[in-house]
C-alpha cells in the first residue's frame, strides 16, 4: 500500500512481479513484471505505472488460444480536487496528464498495476489479420480449410424472403411516367 500524502520528497518506487492475473471472461495475464512510481505534486500525486506481461486469451474469430505479449506504460496525475478531476487533463510542466479521482489516502499498488494492464489488453484480439474465423453452421475453423455447409447464397430463402421477391417480381416499373 502506498500513503499517498506521506510520500518521500523524490518520490516512491516499486517494483513488483506477480505471477498470474485472472481477468474477466477466462483471460489472464501471467509473468507481470512491473514498476510503480507516486511523486506528490502540490496536494496531487503523480503517478507512472510501467510493465510487461503475456496476455494470454483466445481469437475473438475463430476461438484459437492466443499468447501476446502486453506492455503498459501510463502517466497520469491522482487528485481529490473535484474541479481538477471534471476537467479530465492537467498539465505537469511539459505533459499533458490525465487526471483520475483518488478519493482515499492509501493506494493498493497491485490493483493500481493490475488495472492499468486491464486497460490495455486487447478488445478483439485477432490470431491474425485475415483470420476467417469459424462457419455459424458447423462451427468449423475456415482458417484450417473450408467445410462442408452449403454457401448462405445457396440455402433455400425464408417464407418472409419467397414473399418479397414474389411482390418485387410483380412491380412493373414504367420509366415514361
Amino acid at each position: 500500500m502506498i500513503d499517498l500524502y506521506k510520500l518521500p520528497p523524490e518520490g516512491l518506487r516499486l517494483n513488483g512481479t506477480t505471477e498470474q492475473v485472472e481477468l474477466e471472461g477466462g483471460v489472464s495475464m501471467r509473468d507481470l513484471t512491473w514498476s510503480v512510481f507516486a511523486l506528490a505534486s502540490s496536494g496531487d500525486v503523480f503517478l507512472e505505472v510501467k510493465g510487461q506481461a503475456l496476455w494470454q486469451g483466445t481469437c475473438s474469430r475463430c476461438l484459437a488460444p492466443l499468447d501476446r505479449p502486453l506492455t503498459v506504460e501510463s502517466q497520469f496525475l491522482g487528485s481529490k480536487d473535484a474541479e481538477l478531476v471534471g476537467r479530465g487533463s492537467h498539465t505537469l510542466g511539459t505533459q499533458d496528464l490525465d487526471v483520475v479521482f483518488l478519493p482515499e489516502d492509501r493506494l493498493d499498488e497491485a490493483e493500481l498495476v493490475r488495472e492499468q494492464f486491464e486497460l490495455q489488453a486487447p478488445m478483439h484480439p485477432l490470431c491474425a489479420e485475415d483470420c476467417k474465423g469459424l462457419c455459424p453452421t458447423c462451427g468449423k475453423n475456415w482458417n484450417k480449410g473450408p467445410c462442408h455447409c452449403r454457401p448462405e447464397a445457396d440455402l433455400v430463402p425464408s417464407a418472409l424472403n419467397r414473399a418479397l421477391t414474389k411482390a418485387l417480381a410483380g412491380i412493373k416499373l414504367d420509366p415514361e411516367s
